[in-house]
């Protein structure tokens, strides 16, 4: 029986990608290890392998280390539909899924401290009883449940803020429009909210103290050995949403 050349397949043959889909296959596979070992914790020879390049060929899209996070944080900002943390979060979630057993944690371990109350997406519901509307405190909740699964991402997150501060770093214009973006962000969404935030301004004002006390939430959590990310963004949302204000809107 004749084989058609069409059967056979050449070992190893590489799948032609654009640049543009090649370079999101490898912010994919880098999220997926660094949700696992780390920002540094894993070779660029380990990258190209799971992305089926070689290093070289990896260095095609990708010089550095730094350009590579960079490259991660700002596929995932980008993305974003609220804010880039829950997106980041999100997804690391799916990445190190598989890798839960092996690091002993059942609801997530952050860096420093002890075990994360487990929790699930479903826990929080942002919609409001308003048909349309969603619950801001809820949502912010959501942020801060996803974010504590995964601390490695969030470290990621804000130490390439701290760098990003040099004008010359790849991550520079990123972080540099991060706060307008959130806010614009923010602001476009059809919140729940109490009649005093309803106004422009007083909404504006009250998204920025929010946005700000994430950051030092996240932050904390990352350095305090004796309080969880959770159990942080409790004592903030007392100051932050308090009766009777904010009852029925949460």
């Amino acid at each position: 029986m004749a084989i058609s050349k069409s059967m056979f397949r050449p070992i190893n043959r590489r799948r032609r990608l654009s640049p543009e889909a090649r370079r999101a296959q490898i912010a994919e596979a880098a999220a997926d290890l660094i949700a696992r070992y780390g920002s540094y914790g894993f070779s660029m020879q380990t990258l190209a392998d799971a992305v089926g390049l070689t290093v070289p060929g990896l260095a095609h899209y990708i010089k550095t280390r730094e350009e590579l996070l960079t490259l991660v944080i700002a596929r995932y900002y980008d993305a974003s539909g609220i804010v880039p943390e829950y997106v980041i979060a999100e997804r690391a979630g799916a990445a190190g899924s598989a890798n839960d057993g092996d690091s002993g944690s059942k609801g997530g371990v952050a860096e420093g401290g002890g075990a994360e109350p487990a929790t699930s997406h479903d826990s929080t519901d942002v919609h409001s009883t308003v048909e349309g509307l969603l619950n801001y405190p809820a949502s912010m909740r959501r942020l801060v449940e996803s974010n504590a699964k995964r601390p490695q991402m969030v470290n990621l997150f804000m130490r390439l803020a701290i760098e990003a501060a040099d004008p010359t770093h790849p991550a520079h214009e990123l972080y540099a429009h991060r706060h307008r973006k959130v806010l614009d962000d923010m602001m476009a969404k059809p919140w729940n909210l109490p009649p005093q935030y309803r106004d422009p301004e007083a909404k504006h004002d009250l998204f920025v103290t929010v946005f700000f006390a994430m950051d030092g939430v996240q932050e904390q959590a990352l350095t305090n050995p004796d309080e969880s990310m959770l159990d942080l963004w409790a004592h903030a949302e007392r100051i932050l949403f308090p009766s009777p204000t904010w009852d029925g809107y949460r």
